[in-house]
């Protein structure tokens, strides 16, 4: 039990530290390969990067809050990960399709997106109670 233990929690430690690095990799990988016309599995080309957004955008967002706080141990509150992710649904799936052939609207996106929020809140966790005025 010990060793599983030891085990999980060191996985869980490498998957923190090298998620994000890896996540942006991909993503400009299957970008450059989406113009370039390369021939990529449909799921890879249509989903992959709509799963690896959010992760990589509240990721982006937790390190803006660390930095600008100085605090290495704040995490999101849950309410502020679902609202970007919504917003971000309402924004890529609703919003641009009405004004931009480009985009359209599709509910495996939205999936996706939201997917992409579980795995963040997986690995990042999140701060039970919302950010306070003295923080």
């Amino acid at each position: 039990m010990f060793l599983l233990d030891f085990l999980l929690k060191m996985f869980k430690t490498i998957v923190k530290k090298y998620y994000f690095p890896v996540f942006i990799i991909t993503g400009l990988l299957v970008y450059l390969l989406q113009r370039y016309n390369a021939d990529i599995p449909t799921l890879i080309n249509n989903y992959l990067n709509d799963f690896l957004c959010m992760p990589i955008v509240l990721k982006i967002g937790l390190f803006s809050i660390r930095y600008i706080k100085s605090d290495e141990h704040i995490v999101l509150p849950l309410p502020l990960q679902i609202i970007t992710t919504f917003l971000f649904i309402i924004y890529f799936e609703v919003v641009l399709p009405s004004y931009n052939e480009r985009y359209t609207a599709d509910i495996l996106d939205v999936a996706a997106y939201s997917l992409g929020l579980i795995l963040f809140i997986g690995i990042e966790g999140f701060q039970k109670d919302n950010f306070s005025a003295d923080n």
